[in-house]
Protein backbone atom coordinates (compact mmCIF):
# COMPACT_ATOMS: atom_id res chain seq x y z
CA UNK A 1 0.00 0.00 0.00
CA UNK A 2 2.90 1.97 0.89
CA UNK A 3 4.87 1.61 -2.23
CA UNK A 4 1.00 1.86 -4.63
CA UNK A 5 1.41 5.87 -2.83
CA UNK A 6 4.47 6.14 -3.26
CA UNK A 7 4.52 5.62 -6.86
CA UNK A 8 1.47 7.08 -7.33
CA UNK A 9 2.81 10.42 -5.64
CA UNK A 10 5.70 10.21 -7.70
CA UNK A 11 4.01 9.77 -11.12
CA UNK A 12 1.85 13.37 -10.03
CA UNK A 13 4.95 14.95 -9.61
CA UNK A 14 6.71 14.22 -12.86
CA UNK A 15 3.39 14.94 -14.64
CA UNK A 16 3.29 18.34 -12.76
CA UNK A 17 7.11 18.90 -13.96
CA UNK A 18 6.89 17.65 -17.43
CA UNK A 19 4.05 19.96 -17.91
CA UNK A 20 5.36 22.90 -15.83
CA UNK A 21 8.41 23.09 -18.45
CA UNK A 22 6.17 22.64 -21.50
CA UNK A 23 4.10 25.33 -19.97
CA UNK A 24 7.84 27.41 -19.77
CA UNK A 25 8.80 26.12 -23.40
CA UNK A 26 5.53 27.79 -25.02
CA UNK A 27 5.98 30.51 -22.81
CA UNK A 28 9.25 31.53 -23.75
CA UNK A 29 8.70 30.69 -27.84
CA UNK A 30 7.57 34.04 -29.75
CA UNK A 31 5.97 33.56 -33.19
CA UNK A 32 7.33 35.01 -35.45
CA UNK A 33 5.39 37.39 -38.03
CA UNK A 34 5.50 36.03 -42.11
CA UNK A 35 7.06 38.98 -44.51
CA UNK A 36 5.83 37.97 -48.07
CA UNK A 37 8.02 39.88 -50.35
CA UNK A 38 7.42 39.33 -54.25
CA UNK A 39 11.02 39.57 -56.74
CA UNK A 40 12.12 38.85 -60.09
CA UNK A 41 15.45 37.63 -59.78
CA UNK A 42 17.13 35.30 -61.79
CA UNK A 43 20.92 33.29 -61.74
CA UNK A 44 22.98 34.20 -59.27
CA UNK A 45 21.28 37.33 -58.46
CA UNK A 46 18.61 34.95 -56.91
CA UNK A 47 21.19 32.50 -55.27
CA UNK A 48 22.83 35.46 -53.61
CA UNK A 49 19.41 37.07 -52.68
CA UNK A 50 18.17 33.79 -50.66
CA UNK A 51 20.86 33.12 -49.39
CA UNK A 52 21.07 36.97 -47.75
CA UNK A 53 16.87 36.01 -46.93
CA UNK A 54 17.86 33.06 -44.80
CA UNK A 55 20.80 35.37 -43.22
CA UNK A 56 17.96 37.33 -42.46
CA UNK A 57 15.79 35.04 -40.77
CA UNK A 58 18.17 33.38 -38.53
CA UNK A 59 19.15 37.06 -37.42
CA UNK A 60 16.45 37.36 -35.02
CA UNK A 61 12.86 36.02 -34.51
CA UNK A 62 10.46 38.53 -34.67
CA UNK A 63 9.71 38.35 -38.73
CA UNK A 64 10.10 35.78 -41.36
CA UNK A 65 10.68 36.59 -44.77
CA UNK A 66 8.83 34.66 -47.08
CA UNK A 67 10.26 35.23 -51.06
CA UNK A 68 7.88 34.54 -54.01
CA UNK A 69 9.54 34.60 -57.56
CA UNK A 70 7.25 36.78 -59.83
CA UNK A 71 8.72 37.15 -63.45
CA UNK A 72 9.70 40.78 -64.28
CA UNK A 73 7.26 41.26 -67.43
CA UNK A 74 4.67 40.15 -64.97
CA UNK A 75 5.18 42.53 -61.57
CA UNK A 76 2.79 44.80 -62.84
CA UNK A 77 0.19 42.60 -63.71
CA UNK A 78 0.22 40.62 -60.47
CA UNK A 79 0.44 44.25 -58.32
CA UNK A 80 -2.85 45.14 -60.43
CA UNK A 81 -4.54 42.24 -60.21
CA UNK A 82 -3.79 41.71 -56.87
CA UNK A 83 -4.71 45.53 -55.44
CA UNK A 84 -8.17 44.35 -56.63
CA UNK A 85 -8.07 41.10 -55.14
CA UNK A 86 -6.38 41.23 -52.14
CA UNK A 87 -3.74 39.02 -52.63
CA UNK A 88 -0.58 41.30 -51.96
CA UNK A 89 2.82 40.92 -50.65
CA UNK A 90 4.11 42.83 -47.56
CA UNK A 91 7.21 44.22 -50.03
CA UNK A 92 8.53 44.38 -53.39
CA UNK A 93 11.05 44.79 -56.02
CA UNK A 94 9.54 46.83 -58.81
CA UNK A 95 11.42 48.32 -61.88
CA UNK A 96 11.89 52.11 -60.66
CA UNK A 97 10.01 53.68 -63.53
CA UNK A 98 7.36 51.65 -62.32
CA UNK A 99 7.48 53.22 -58.63
CA UNK A 100 5.35 56.73 -59.45
CA UNK A 101 2.31 55.62 -60.97
CA UNK A 102 1.91 52.60 -58.22
CA UNK A 103 2.08 55.17 -55.82
CA UNK A 104 -0.45 57.10 -57.85
CA UNK A 105 -2.96 54.24 -57.89
CA UNK A 106 -2.50 54.28 -53.95
CA UNK A 107 -1.12 50.25 -53.85
CA UNK A 108 1.70 51.42 -52.10
CA UNK A 109 3.06 52.79 -48.55
CA UNK A 110 4.53 56.25 -47.70
CA UNK A 111 7.21 55.82 -46.73
CA UNK A 112 8.30 59.00 -45.58
CA UNK A 113 8.40 59.20 -42.08
CA UNK A 114 10.32 56.18 -41.54
CA UNK A 115 12.66 57.29 -44.29
CA UNK A 116 13.38 60.21 -42.65
CA UNK A 117 14.22 58.50 -39.56
CA UNK A 118 16.10 56.42 -40.86
CA UNK A 119 18.45 59.06 -41.72
CA UNK A 120 20.37 57.52 -44.59
CA UNK A 121 18.35 59.15 -47.91
CA UNK A 122 21.41 61.58 -48.12
CA UNK A 123 23.67 59.14 -49.06
CA UNK A 124 22.27 57.98 -52.19
CA UNK A 125 22.65 59.16 -55.51
CA UNK A 126 20.01 61.65 -56.70
CA UNK A 127 18.97 60.09 -59.64
CA UNK A 128 18.03 56.44 -58.27
CA UNK A 129 16.67 58.71 -55.23
CA UNK A 130 14.28 60.90 -57.43
CA UNK A 131 12.48 57.67 -58.85
CA UNK A 132 11.50 56.66 -55.27
CA UNK A 133 10.17 59.91 -54.62
CA UNK A 134 5.87 60.86 -55.59
CA UNK A 135 4.66 64.15 -54.87
CA UNK A 136 7.37 64.88 -52.23
CA UNK A 137 7.01 61.70 -50.82
CA UNK A 138 8.95 58.35 -50.24
CA UNK A 139 7.18 55.30 -51.89
CA UNK A 140 10.16 53.22 -51.58
CA UNK A 141 13.75 53.35 -51.37
CA UNK A 142 16.16 52.07 -54.28
CA UNK A 143 17.45 48.94 -54.03
CA UNK A 144 20.18 48.53 -57.19
CA UNK A 145 20.98 50.55 -60.12
CA UNK A 146 22.48 50.31 -63.85
CA UNK A 147 22.71 53.15 -66.11
CA UNK A 148 23.71 53.46 -70.04
CA UNK A 149 26.93 54.45 -71.48
CA UNK A 150 28.69 54.00 -75.01
CA UNK A 151 30.70 50.59 -75.47
CA UNK A 152 33.05 50.84 -78.26
CA UNK A 153 35.24 48.01 -79.99
CA UNK A 154 38.73 49.43 -79.94
CA UNK A 155 40.09 47.45 -82.58
CA UNK A 156 37.51 48.87 -84.96
CA UNK A 157 37.98 52.10 -84.31
CA UNK A 158 41.58 51.64 -84.33
CA UNK A 159 41.50 49.83 -87.94
CA UNK A 160 38.80 52.60 -89.10
CA UNK A 161 41.68 55.60 -88.04
CA UNK A 162 40.15 56.65 -84.96
CA UNK A 163 41.88 57.29 -82.08
CA UNK A 164 39.83 57.74 -78.97
CA UNK A 165 35.75 57.01 -78.71
CA UNK A 166 33.48 59.99 -80.24
CA UNK A 167 32.37 62.75 -77.61
CA UNK A 168 30.03 64.32 -79.23
CA UNK A 169 27.14 63.67 -82.19
CA UNK A 170 29.33 65.45 -84.49
CA UNK A 171 31.96 62.79 -84.08
CA UNK A 172 29.83 60.14 -83.58
CA UNK A 173 28.12 59.94 -87.00
CA UNK A 174 31.99 60.04 -88.40
CA UNK A 175 32.84 57.54 -86.29
CA UNK A 176 30.16 55.44 -87.04
CA UNK A 177 29.91 56.01 -90.46
CA UNK A 178 33.73 55.05 -91.09
CA UNK A 179 33.25 51.77 -88.95
CA UNK A 180 30.56 50.95 -90.88
CA UNK A 181 31.97 47.77 -93.55
CA UNK A 182 30.22 44.85 -94.85
CA UNK A 183 28.17 42.86 -91.93
CA UNK A 184 29.92 45.40 -89.27
CA UNK A 185 27.57 48.40 -88.49
CA UNK A 186 29.06 51.46 -86.68
CA UNK A 187 26.52 52.00 -84.19
CA UNK A 188 22.97 50.78 -82.17
CA UNK A 189 20.79 51.54 -79.70
CA UNK A 190 17.52 49.04 -79.06
CA UNK A 191 14.31 50.82 -80.76
CA UNK A 192 12.13 47.90 -80.82
CA UNK A 193 8.88 48.38 -79.27
CA UNK A 194 9.09 48.32 -75.64
CA UNK A 195 10.40 50.20 -72.82
CA UNK A 196 13.88 49.49 -73.77
CA UNK A 197 14.05 51.95 -76.70
CA UNK A 198 12.18 54.57 -74.46
CA UNK A 199 14.78 53.86 -71.77
CA UNK A 200 17.66 54.08 -74.76
CA UNK A 201 16.38 57.18 -76.35
CA UNK A 202 15.89 59.19 -73.18
CA UNK A 203 19.66 60.02 -73.01
CA UNK A 204 19.38 61.48 -76.95
CA UNK A 205 16.63 63.71 -75.77
CA UNK A 206 17.97 65.47 -72.45
CA UNK A 207 20.99 65.58 -74.11
CA UNK A 208 19.84 68.17 -77.24
CA UNK A 209 18.78 70.20 -73.97
CA UNK A 210 14.95 69.06 -74.37
CA UNK A 211 13.19 67.04 -71.85
CA UNK A 212 9.75 65.29 -71.38
CA UNK A 213 7.31 68.55 -71.61
CA UNK A 214 9.30 70.22 -74.66
CA UNK A 215 9.36 67.22 -77.04
CA UNK A 216 7.12 70.21 -79.69
CA UNK A 217 10.95 71.78 -79.51
CA UNK A 218 13.19 71.68 -82.19
CA UNK A 219 15.84 70.55 -79.79
CA UNK A 220 13.75 67.39 -79.15
CA UNK A 221 13.52 67.22 -83.00
CA UNK A 222 16.83 67.49 -83.50
CA UNK A 223 17.61 64.43 -81.43
CA UNK A 224 15.67 61.92 -83.32
CA UNK A 225 16.69 63.73 -86.39
CA UNK A 226 20.36 62.62 -85.81
CA UNK A 227 18.69 58.86 -84.94
CA UNK A 228 17.45 58.72 -88.14
CA UNK A 229 20.05 60.51 -89.92
CA UNK A 230 22.21 57.40 -88.91
CA UNK A 231 19.55 55.18 -90.05
CA UNK A 232 19.71 56.94 -93.87
CA UNK A 233 23.37 56.94 -93.94
CA UNK A 234 23.72 53.36 -93.07
CA UNK A 235 26.09 54.49 -90.23
CA UNK A 236 23.11 52.33 -88.10
CA UNK A 237 20.95 49.53 -89.28
CA UNK A 238 17.55 49.57 -89.77
CA UNK A 239 17.18 46.19 -88.01
CA UNK A 240 17.38 47.90 -84.51
CA UNK A 241 13.73 48.63 -84.70
CA UNK A 242 13.74 44.83 -83.69
CA UNK A 243 16.73 44.38 -81.45
CA UNK A 244 16.83 44.11 -77.71
CA UNK A 245 19.96 45.48 -75.44
CA UNK A 246 20.47 41.51 -75.38
CA UNK A 247 20.91 41.16 -78.86
CA UNK A 248 23.16 44.48 -78.98
CA UNK A 249 25.30 42.93 -76.55
CA UNK A 250 25.30 39.65 -78.77
CA UNK A 251 26.00 41.31 -82.00
CA UNK A 252 29.09 43.87 -80.25
CA UNK A 253 30.53 40.68 -79.15
CA UNK A 254 30.30 39.18 -82.24
CA UNK A 255 32.12 41.95 -83.70
CA UNK A 256 29.20 42.74 -86.21
CA UNK A 257 28.61 46.40 -83.93
CA UNK A 258 31.53 49.27 -83.65
CA UNK A 259 29.53 50.74 -81.48
CA UNK A 260 26.21 50.33 -78.89
CA UNK A 261 24.58 51.76 -76.23
CA UNK A 262 24.13 49.44 -73.34
CA UNK A 263 24.25 48.90 -69.75
CA UNK A 264 26.38 47.25 -66.89
CA UNK A 265 24.28 43.99 -66.30
CA UNK A 266 25.86 42.75 -69.97
CA UNK A 267 29.77 43.19 -69.25
CA UNK A 268 29.99 39.73 -67.52
CA UNK A 269 28.33 38.26 -71.32
CA UNK A 270 31.21 40.32 -72.83
CA UNK A 271 34.02 39.64 -70.85
CA UNK A 272 32.73 35.51 -71.75
CA UNK A 273 33.31 36.04 -75.08
CA UNK A 274 36.98 36.66 -74.08
CA UNK A 275 38.30 37.95 -77.09
CA UNK A 276 36.96 40.77 -77.34
CA UNK A 277 38.76 44.53 -76.90
CA UNK A 278 36.56 47.33 -75.60
CA UNK A 279 36.02 50.46 -73.52
CA UNK A 280 32.86 51.98 -71.89
CA UNK A 281 32.35 56.19 -71.57
CA UNK A 282 29.97 58.99 -71.69
CA UNK A 283 27.52 58.25 -74.25
CA UNK A 284 28.09 61.26 -76.63
CA UNK A 285 26.60 64.74 -76.32
CA UNK A 286 24.97 67.52 -78.13
CA UNK A 287 24.68 69.98 -75.27
CA UNK A 288 25.60 68.05 -72.48
CA UNK A 289 26.06 64.28 -71.42
CA UNK A 290 23.14 62.41 -70.20
CA UNK A 291 22.31 58.93 -69.57
CA UNK A 292 18.73 57.24 -68.37
CA UNK A 293 18.89 55.48 -64.93
CA UNK A 294 17.80 51.69 -64.26
CA UNK A 295 16.98 49.13 -61.90
CA UNK A 296 14.64 48.55 -58.95
CA UNK A 297 13.42 49.91 -55.93
CA UNK A 298 12.16 47.90 -53.02
CA UNK A 299 8.62 49.46 -51.72
CA UNK A 300 5.84 48.31 -48.91
CA UNK A 301 2.56 48.01 -49.97
CA UNK A 302 -0.24 50.09 -48.34
CA UNK A 303 -1.76 47.79 -45.47
CA UNK A 304 0.28 45.26 -45.26
CA UNK A 305 2.93 44.80 -42.65
CA UNK A 306 4.70 48.27 -42.97
CA UNK A 307 6.70 47.52 -39.89
CA UNK A 308 8.08 44.44 -40.72
CA UNK A 309 8.64 45.07 -44.01
CA UNK A 310 10.77 47.93 -43.59
CA UNK A 311 12.63 45.92 -40.71
CA UNK A 312 13.99 43.84 -43.50
CA UNK A 313 14.48 46.36 -46.32
CA UNK A 314 16.52 48.43 -44.16
CA UNK A 315 18.73 45.94 -43.27
CA UNK A 316 19.25 44.24 -46.69
CA UNK A 317 20.16 47.71 -47.64
CA UNK A 318 22.71 47.51 -45.26
CA UNK A 319 26.07 48.55 -47.06
CA UNK A 320 27.87 45.24 -46.65
CA UNK A 321 24.84 43.21 -47.49
CA UNK A 322 24.34 45.16 -50.58
CA UNK A 323 27.89 45.46 -51.13
CA UNK A 324 27.53 41.26 -51.83
CA UNK A 325 24.13 41.27 -53.30
CA UNK A 326 25.47 43.80 -56.06
CA UNK A 327 29.00 43.24 -57.07
CA UNK A 328 28.94 39.86 -58.06
CA UNK A 329 25.71 40.75 -60.69
CA UNK A 330 26.76 43.74 -63.16
CA UNK A 331 24.76 46.47 -61.15
CA UNK A 332 25.93 49.37 -58.87
CA UNK A 333 24.42 49.85 -55.51
CA UNK A 334 22.61 52.91 -55.74
CA UNK A 335 24.34 54.74 -52.58
CA UNK A 336 26.93 57.19 -53.12
CA UNK A 337 29.20 56.45 -50.34
CA UNK A 338 28.91 52.43 -51.06
CA UNK A 339 30.10 53.13 -54.80
CA UNK A 340 32.94 55.48 -53.38
CA UNK A 341 34.37 53.37 -50.56
CA UNK A 342 34.26 49.91 -51.73
CA UNK A 343 36.54 48.74 -53.98
CA UNK A 344 35.26 46.15 -56.28
CA UNK A 345 34.10 48.98 -59.10
CA UNK A 346 37.55 50.21 -59.00
CA UNK A 347 38.89 47.69 -59.89
CA UNK A 348 38.12 46.47 -63.03
CA UNK A 349 38.31 49.20 -65.98
CA UNK A 350 34.52 48.68 -67.56
CA UNK A 351 33.09 48.68 -64.04
CA UNK A 352 35.24 51.83 -63.14
CA UNK A 353 34.11 53.42 -65.97
CA UNK A 354 30.19 53.59 -64.88
CA UNK A 355 31.14 55.36 -61.80
CA UNK A 356 30.65 58.89 -62.96
CA UNK A 357 27.86 58.14 -65.66
CA UNK A 358 25.93 57.05 -62.27
CA UNK A 359 26.22 61.07 -61.55
CA UNK A 360 24.76 62.12 -63.88
CA UNK A 361 22.06 59.32 -64.95
CA UNK A 362 18.47 60.81 -64.81
CA UNK A 363 15.23 58.56 -63.74
CA UNK A 364 13.00 58.13 -66.03
CA UNK A 365 9.89 60.53 -65.24
CA UNK A 366 9.44 60.09 -62.24
CA UNK A 367 5.52 60.22 -63.38
CA UNK A 368 2.67 58.30 -62.01
CA UNK A 369 1.42 58.31 -66.48
CA UNK A 370 5.59 56.45 -67.40
CA UNK A 371 4.33 53.45 -69.24
CA UNK A 372 1.80 55.74 -71.48
CA UNK A 373 4.89 58.09 -72.10
CA UNK A 374 6.79 55.79 -72.78
CA UNK A 375 4.72 54.16 -75.23
CA UNK A 376 4.32 57.60 -77.18
CA UNK A 377 8.67 57.87 -77.40
CA UNK A 378 8.48 53.97 -78.43
CA UNK A 379 6.01 54.80 -81.00
CA UNK A 380 7.99 58.08 -82.13
CA UNK A 381 11.04 56.63 -82.41
CA UNK A 382 9.44 53.45 -84.41
CA UNK A 383 7.92 55.78 -86.79
CA UNK A 384 11.05 57.92 -87.37
CA UNK A 385 13.69 55.19 -87.88
CA UNK A 386 11.28 53.36 -90.09
CA UNK A 387 10.57 56.84 -92.40
CA UNK A 388 6.96 56.39 -91.77
CA UNK A 389 7.21 59.85 -90.44
CA UNK A 390 9.41 62.84 -90.17
CA UNK A 391 10.84 62.87 -86.46
CA UNK A 392 9.27 66.27 -86.02
CA UNK A 393 5.83 64.70 -86.99
CA UNK A 394 6.30 61.68 -84.82
CA UNK A 395 7.23 63.83 -81.53
CA UNK A 396 4.61 66.45 -82.15
CA UNK A 397 1.75 63.40 -82.16
CA UNK A 398 4.20 61.82 -78.83
CA UNK A 399 3.66 65.39 -77.66
CA UNK A 400 0.22 65.99 -77.80
CA UNK A 401 -0.42 62.10 -76.20
CA UNK A 402 1.36 63.18 -73.28
CA UNK A 403 0.14 66.34 -72.98
CA UNK A 404 -3.41 64.91 -72.77
CA UNK A 405 -2.44 62.43 -69.79
CA UNK A 406 -2.33 66.00 -67.65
Amino acid sequence: MKKSCLMIICLALLLVFSAGCKSGTNAGAKHAEEIKVWDYFTGRQQELYHELVDQYNRSQDRYKVVTEYIPFNEVKKQLSVGAAGNAMPDAVFLDNVDNASFAAMGVLEDLTEKVEQWGQADRYYEGPLSSAVYEEKYYGIPFASNALALFYNKDLLKDAGISKPPETWSELKKAAKKTSKGQTKGFALSAVKSEESAFQFYPFLLSSGADLKQLHSKEAASSLQFLTDLVKEGAMSKEVLNATQDDLARQFAAGQLAMMINGSWNIERLREAGHLHYGITFIPKDQTFASALGGENMAVVKGKNTDGAWDFITWLIDPERLETLTAETGVFPPRKDLLESSSHWKTDDNLKAFIPIMEIASARGPSKNWPKISEALQTALQEALSESKTPKEALDEAAQKINALN
